[in-house]
């Protein structure tokens, strides 16, 4: 069957989150007076991670995952955490201000979707996440020309690996999931979650590895895909 969209994870997918947010850490310690290292970068990124999980998980607002990971990772620093929500909200600020000026995409992503966009093959995002944040990430990274539409988990009330957040995309876009491509870095969330909800679906690499079908560069998707040839791909090298 030919595929029809193709449809992306953003963070570490299409978007540089690593990387901006050791940059955003970076800065955010040193106006706190404090060195970065490697250890407080790691548990930064854990910690964002299972407050971020919680907040899928509608365990706590956006806000209050925000609030969360300070709380934990200051004392880590020797720092003192601040008392009040409104004193964490405007040092986490001074966080956001620095990673948000370090966003960028992913050489590869800019072409890869612009070669899939005038191929006629609709771009779309599904992401786990606040909407306005992450729609603002496709926009400040260049991307908002070639993407049709982003579907935030926020947007809707479901997350990634549930099958309702891969499935409602494809019927808004009036498509079957089996004419729809899902690409992500994470197996688990992304590729079984996409697979299970009938799309096909490809992991994304950049380190190497994987298993079979897994591809290292966003460039790979375009002659296994033909498009901008007018061709009809050979889903069977779909997985």
């Amino acid at each position: 069957m030919e595929i029809r969209a193709v449809l992306f994870d953003l963070d570490n997918t299409l978007f540089d989150h690593a990387a901006s947010a050791r940059a955003g850490l970076d800065a955010f310690l040193q106006h706190l007076g404090t060195t970065s290292t490697d250890d407080l970068a790691r548990a930064w990124f854990q910690l964002e991670g299972t407050t971020y999980d919680r907040f899928l998980a509608r365990e706590l607002s956006f806000h209050e995952q925000r609030r969360e990971r300070l709380r934990q990772f200051l004392p880590l620093t020797g720092l003192a955490v601040p008392t009040t929500d409104r004193l964490l909200d405007g040092l986490f600020d001074v966080y956001l201000q620095s990673y948000q000026d370090a966003w960028a995409a992913f050489p590869d992503a800019g072409p890869a979707l612009q070669s899939l966009h005038d191929g006629g093959i609709r771009v779309g995002v599904i992401t786990n996440g606040n909407h306005r944040q992450q729609a603002l990430k496709v926009s400040e990274i260049g991307l908002g020309p070639v993407i049709g539409r982003i579907f935030s988990s926020e947007s809707m009330g479901h997350a990634k690996p549930s099958s309702e957040a891969f499935m409602q995309p494809c019927e808004i876009l009036g498509i079957s999931p089996a004419q729809a491509l899902y690409v992500g870095d994470n197996f688990r969330v992304d590729v079984e979650g996409a697979r299970n909800a009938g799309l096909h679906a490809i992991l994304l690499n950049r380190d190497a590895g994987g298993p079979e079908g897994t591809i290292q560069s966003l460039s790979e998707l375009i002659p296994l895909l033909g498009a901008g040839t007018g061709a009809e791909n050979d889903s069977s090298t779909l997985v």
